[in-house]
């Protein structure tokens, strides 16, 4: 798999095709983004998903395994999180496909900003997306200690 240096990413980023103040929208950015990186980690993309709502939104390949990422951004302080039933989802589906189930989490800041919450990034406005890797989801289930 990928080091933690190769993976950090902090990149300024300019929105200039469309608004970024929908979750919609901030989704799809976060998934290209995605797309984009492990385009440039060698990465072979088979299958993107770009809803939302959706258990997981990338299906990729390398060395031989697949890996089903579910992919969530978010507007600063927050960064994007997989919520507990879509793990639950990403985590059987990625059984029945033979893949190793992996989240990454975004958040978008604007530079040109006082405000700790962001509503949204509106075009031309300068950002930065945080993002610190992709990480394997494991089943909670199997981290119970026995007494």
């Amino acid at each position: 798999m990928l080091r933690q240096e190769e993976v950090k990413v902090e990149r300024r980023m300019s929105a200039d095709h469309k608004n970024l103040n929908s979750e919609q929208n901030i989704h799809a950015f976060g998934v290209s983004y995605l797309c984009n990186f492990l385009d440039r980690a060698r990465f072979t993309i088979l299958e993107v998903n770009t809803d939302p709502d959706h258990h997981y939104q990338l299906l990729a390949k390398i060395n031989g395994k697949s890996l089903l990422i579910a992919v969530r951004t978010a507007y600063n302080p927050e960064m994007g999180a997989l919520g507990t039933s879509n793990m639950e989802k990403l985590l059987r589906e990625s059984e029945e496909l033979n893949a190793i189930p992996h989240f990454a989490g975004l958040s978008l800041i604007p530079l040109e900003t006082n405000d700790i919450e962001v509503e949204g990034i509106t075009e031309g406005q300068e950002f930065k997306v945080m993002f610190n890797g992709i990480s394997v989801v494991r089943n909670s289930e199997a981290f119970v200690v026995n007494r």
